[in-house]
């Protein structure tokens, strides 16, 4: 296990900033496992639903094809059949203010890899759920948000 990352940022839009961790239990060449926990402003821990969860009851993988319910949101020629890789990338990180995790997908070969299923988070009845699921392309994918390494930043 790595050190875990550290955000201090307003991510529910509620001008108080929330100590967002992110642990990192495996991490090397296109491995990385981790878990996101938000802290409120009030010191109680928030409710982050697993992107797993998320993946597993929003997309559908059918062939070379991947849904969001019934909406096509990628497809491909290039690769054999499409699975979410749920054993070596679960990524949580915030960029510009919104918890964001990602999920790799791709065809079982390593050189195979179709991008990833982004999903930003929103608050919502005291928790934090999907807001929006979308596709990235491998070479769109920001793998690091701007943490803070056991820091916290001040806004001037």
């Amino acid at each position: 296990m790595r050190d875990p990352i550290i955000y201090y940022e307003d991510i529910n839009q509620d001008n108080q900033n929330e100590i967002v961790f992110i642990n990192i239990f495996d991490h090397g060449t296109g491995i990385i496992l981790s878990e996101a926990h938000v802290i409120a402003i009030n010191s109680t821990e928030v409710i982050v639903e697993p992107i797993q969860e998320i993946i597993k009851e929003n997309i559908r993988f059918s062939g070379k094809q991947v849904y969001l319910e019934d909406r096509l949101i990628y497809e491909t020629s290039k690769y054999g059949d499409l699975k979410a890789y749920y054993d070596d990338w679960i990524n949580y990180k915030v960029v510009n203010g919104k918890l964001i995790g990602d999920l790799r997908i791709g065809d079982g070969r390593t050189e195979q890899y179709a991008g990833y299923l982004e999903v930003e988070y929103a608050f919502y009845e005291g928790k934090y759920v999907v807001k929006e699921i979308r596709h990235i392309e491998d070479d769109e994918m920001q793998t690091e948000g701007l943490p803070l390494p056991l820091t916290i930043r001040k806004n001037y």
